[in-house]
C-alpha cells in the first residue's frame, strides 16, 4: 500500500495567520489525532531560527499544532537541542533566551520549551540501532522520553546535505550534541592545547574514562573514546574541537540512521509536516536573512518521513520545472538521504498525494 502524503496549497506571500489556519486543517485532514493518546507528552519539533534569520517558521504556525495536540488531550512541549557550532543556541540558557526573542514564549505559543539534550548537550540516551555507520545513536533525552513527536520542518537547501527538511529536522535536530558530533565528524574530538587549562571538567564528565589530565593539557585516549561529545558540551574554554570532516554521503546516511533511532519504539506516534514556503538555498541555521528563491507552494503532511521527503522534491520539480536542490548545491547528491532512509526501513518513496479541498 502506498504511503499517504497530504497537500494543501499556499499562495505566494500568504500571511502567517492564514498559514496557521491551513496547518490546523491539514492536521485534521491527515488524521494526525490518531498519533496522540490522552496525556501523551508530545514533543513538537521545529527550529527557532538562528539570530538574524527571518525565513524560519513563525510562532503562530507552531501554535496551530500545539492547539491541536491539546484538543487531543495531549501535553505538548516545544523541543529543540543545542547546536554543535558556536552561537546563540549552543547552550540551553542562551537557546531559551533566543527562542523568546523570536516570539516562541509560552504567552505566544501556549506550550513550554524544553531543550532536549540539557544545559550543554550532556543529557543523552544511547539507542542501539546496529546500522552500517552507527551501532548506537546519542539521542536527546527528552526526545527519547516523549510519547509522541510531531515534526514541523521548513524546507530549504543545505550546504552539507543539499536539502534540509523532515529527515534533518528529526535526525539531526533531535540528536544530542554527541549525536551531532558523530554525524559530522569521522574522528574523535581533539584538544586545542593552547586553550586547555587542565581544569579537569571534561575528564569528570567523560562516561568512558577516556580523558586524562596531562601537565599542560587534557589527553583523549582514542582507543577508549566512544564519541559521545560530553567533553565538547561541558568545556567552557572552547578547547575541544571536532574535525567537521565527514563526507556528505555519510552525513546524510547518519542523519537517516539517527531518524531511525529517534523514532524507534514510537510506531504510529510520529507525524511530519514539511513547509514549502520561503524556500531558500541556505538553511535557517544561517545568521542572516535570505529572500526566497522559489514562490511559496504549500504545506504537506504524512506519517511516513521518506514519502514526505520524496513528495517534497517531486512537487518542487513539478512547480518550477527543474531540480532546485541539485542546482543550488551541484556537488551534493541530496537524494542519498531519501533513498538510504528507505533502505533502512524508515518508510517508502512510493506514495499517493492527496489534495485538500
Amino acid at each position: 500500500m502506498k504511503s499517504k502524503v497530504y497537500f494543501i496549497k499556499v499562495e505566494n506571500g500568504e500571511g502567517v495567520v492564514s498559514l496557521a489556519h491551513k496547518t490546523s486543517r491539514l492536521f485534521d485532514f491527515a488524521g494526525f489525532k490518531d498519533a496522540i493518546d490522552k496525556k501523551d507528552m508530545v514533543a513538537v519539533k521545529t527550529s527557532f531560527g538562528e539570530k538574524g534569520n527571518t525565513g524560519h517558521l513563525k510562532p503562530p504556525v507552531v501554535k496551530a499544532v500545539v492547539d491541536k495536540v491539546k484538543e487531543c488531550n495531549g501535553k505538548p512541549f516545544l523541543i529543540e537541542t543545542n547546536t554543535l557550532y558556536e552561537g546563540c543556541r549552543t547552550n540551553a540558557v542562551d537557546h531559551l533566551s533566543h527562542a523568546h526573542d523570536h516570539g516562541f514564549g509560552y504567552e505566544n505559543v501556549g506550550a513550554p520549551i524544553i531543550i532536549g539534550d540539557g544545559l550543554f548537550g550532556e543529557h543523552d540516551v544511547q539507542v542501539e540501532i546496529n546500522q552500517k555507520l552507527c551501532k548506537y545513536a546519542f539521542v536527546a533525552g527528552a526526545a527519547r522520553a516523549a510519547n509522541a513527536i510531531i515534526s514541523i520542518a521548513h524546507v530549504t537547501g543545505h550546504l552539507a546535505t543539499g536539502m534540509g527538511a523532515t529527515l534533518k529536522n528529526v535526525g539531526m535536530g533531535l540528536s544530542a550534541r554527541g549525536g551531532k558530533l558523530a554525524q559530522h565528524s569521522g574522528v574523535i574530538p581533539q584538544i586545542q592545547k593552547k586553550r586547555c587549562n587542565t581544569c579537569g571538567v571534561c575528564g569528570r564528565w567523560c562516561p568512558a574514562g577516556a580523558i586524562k589530565m596531562g601537565d599542560q593539557y587534557a589527553i583523549i585516549d582514542p582507543k577508549i573514546c566512544i564519541g559521545c561529545g560530553e567533553c565538547l558540551a561541558v568545556c567552557r574554554f572552547d578547547a575541544v574541537k571536532i574535525a567537521w570532516d565527514e563526507s556528505t554521503v555519510n552525513l546524510q546516511k547518519k542523519v537517516a540512521e539517527y531518524c531511525l533511532a529517534i523514532t524507534k519504539g514510537k510506531a504510529g506516534k510520529v507525524a511530519y509536516f514539511n513547509f514549502l514556503t520561503h524556500i531558500t538555498r541556505h538553511c535557517d541555521c544561517m545568521d542572516k536573512p535570505f529572500e526566497p528563491d522559489i514562490a511559496d507552494i504549500g504545506i504537506i503532511a504524512s506519517r511516513d518521513p521518506v514519502a514526505i521527503e520524496k513528495a517534497t522534491t517531486d512537487i518542487i520539480k513539478e512547480r518550477i520545472g527543474k531540480d532546485f536542490f541539485k542546482e543550488a548545491w551541484p556537488g551534493i547528491d541530496y537524494t542519498v538521504q531519501i533513498s538510504y532512509a528507505q533502505e533502512i526501513g524508515l518508510g517508502s518513496m512510493d506514495y499517493e498525494l492527496v489534495h485538500y479541498g
